[in-house]
């Protein structure tokens, strides 16, 4: 089951979803992560510019750790907005990368880039199939969309994914985000669930496989119910 998550920013998929990202590709699967922006608001006493190069830099890192490919759609971090455009750019790159599934972020999320991107990728799962909605690619139907979302909103998960084999996997991708592990955790303030990262996403791992009789685990929700089997 090739896979395609999308994601507001560099870090986002490796703290969310790197373990489930790295068992797919460790077993042969195709793994894309899409990024939307540079991540280029995330950091002190630089220019977007320098930052956006760095976040990049330790993007293309990380995806190499978890064994994924990576795509930059280039929106502007903080600044995302839905459009119509944006959804058909997303729809002409999931026809492009022919994905069995899409990951991406839940729709109840604090961060306004979070739910834009959710709604933005639902949306265009509903018109990556159609004829006449034409893009540079022809149409592709990918099987489901499964979300991930921070233990902090409402996001409930209902599919779990076990990690265990791969949490160290997921880890190290995290700490390629070097200029990220520093700004979340003195960031407190707005991501209090990001104090001690690391720590915390493997402790959030080790809650979620404990109800599943597993060291470590990923949970999310499908848009689809009879397609819960594939994930994992």
């Amino acid at each position: 089951m090739d896979l395609v998550a999308i994601v507001a920013h560099p870090d986002d998929a490796d703290i969310f979803c790197g373990g489930t990202l790295a068992k797919h590709a460790d077993r042969g699967d195709d793994v894309t992560i899409v990024y939307m922006t540079r991540g280029e608001y995330g950091g002190f006493d630089v220019s977007e510019d320098e930052l956006a190069a760095t976040r990049e830099a330790e993007a293309e890192a990380a995806a190499e750790t978890l064994g994924a490919a990576t795509e930059f759609l280039d929106f502007k971090d903080g600044r995302i907005t839905y459009s119509l455009e944006r959804r058909l750019r997303i729809v002409d790159l999931v026809r492009e990368l022919r994905p069995d599934l899409v990951l991406t972020h839940y729709r109840d999320d604090m961060h306004p880039d979070h739910r834009v991107t959710s709604r933005l990728v639902t949306d265009a799962y509903y018109m990556t199939s159609l004829p006449l909605a034409e893009t540079d690619h022809e149409p592709w139907e990918p099987e489901n969309v499964y979300y991930f979302g921070k233990p902090t909103s409402s996001f409930e998960p209902e599919v779990y994914v076990d990690v265990s084999e791969h949490q160290e996997t997921k880890e190290e991708a995290i700490l390629r985000h070097e200029s990220q592990v520093e700004w979340l955790e003195e960031h407190g303030g707005i991501d209090a669930e990001f104090d001690g990262l690391v720590e915390g996403v493997r402790a959030e791992a080790r809650t979620l496989g404990r109800t599943r009789g597993v060291e470590y685990a990923e949970g999310f929700v499908p848009l689809h119910r009879a397609a819960e089997e594939y994930l994992g």
